[in-house]
């Protein structure tokens, strides 16, 4: 059994999948396994995954029968892992060799932590890189506002960090069993690991997240879908919120901060209200 399983869902994802997947063939940590779950590629990405699979025995092709969903083809690989310690790569993203070799020590030397977080660096289509996003641990002392500020500061792509594979389980199916939605779904599966206290960061590991110049997925929403998401996002974060004890004096300082995180990682309100205004004037359609 590999000591890491390293999950790519993907969904004709030919453009990039085989820089993404060489990019794991080269890591520095080798003891790996590397799953590709295909959710019904129509452009070739099989093909390339097969040949990874091929010629390097660590890397394992899986067809799904259909198209599943995305969220569900990403669920599927925590089951198809073998080994304790598990991390998403999407198909389009890339990473420093280090990456796993990073975030594995820091999990092996806190015990107590299930999610190493990496820091990330928005890269545009022409590589220009826009935006940073280190892992930064707040100076509060007191430790609902540390807490909350860290909560605040996650980055949803922390969800690609790595994690021991039974809590990012239990997260992902708690957190999905209220929010089953595609959007947002990456800073609710995090949410848990901040709650725990359970995140540790490694901005040595640095994840190169690519800006699709072709998005695969629709991204116009409805205004009264966005409403319903916004509604159920919030209830999920306040369910995980309720699961754990609290001092008096921490408990409304921290429900603050959760209904902040609420508000800022679904949609916000001005969108939606821009989205509601223009759908009732006919300038899109519902």
């Amino acid at each position: 059994m590999a000591a890491v399983s390293i999950g790519v869902p993907v969904y004709n994802g030919a453009a990039t999948l085989r820089a993404a997947l060489e990019c794991l063939r080269v890591q520095t940590f080798t003891d790996i396994e590397v799953i590709v779950s295909d959710n019904g590629s129509t452009d070739g990405s099989r093909e390339i995954a097969a040949e990874f699979a091929d010629r390097d025995s660590r890397f394992r092709l899986v067809r799904q029968p259909e198209n599943i969903g995305a969220r569900n083809n990403f669920r599927a690989l925590i089951d198809l892992a073998s080994s304790d310690l598990f991390m998403w790569r999407a198909d389009d993203d890339l990473s420093s060799e280090n990456y796993v070799e990073v975030l594995k020590r820091l999990l092996d030397g806190h015990p107590d932590a299930y999610l190493a977080a990496p820091k990330s660096l928005l890269v545009a289509p022409d590589g220009t890189v826009h935006k940073v996003l280190p892992v930064e641990e707040p100076r509060a002392r007191w430790r609902p506002v540390h807490m909350g500020k860290t909560l605040l500061g996650a980055s949803p792509n922390w969800i690609y960090g790595l994690w021991r594979r039974e809590a990012l389980r239990v997260a992902m199916d708690d957190t999905g069993a209220i929010y089953s939605y595609l959007w947002a779904w990456d800073p609710l599966t995090v949410l848990p690991a901040v709650l725990d206290e359970a995140v540790v960061g490694g901005n040595d590991a640095v994840l190169f997240k690519l800006a699709s110049p072709t998005p695969r997925y629709s991204s116009r929403v409805p205004a009264r879908e966005m409403i319903a998401m916004r509604r159920v996002f919030r209830r999920a974060c306040l369910a995980e919120f309720g699961k754990r004890k609290w001092g008096w004096s921490e408990r409304p300082i921290l429900f603050v901060y959760v209904l902040r995180f609420a508000n800022l990682r679904v949609y916000r309100f001005f969108k939606m209200l821009r989205r509601y205004i223009r759908e009732k004037l006919g300038i899109i359609q519902a």
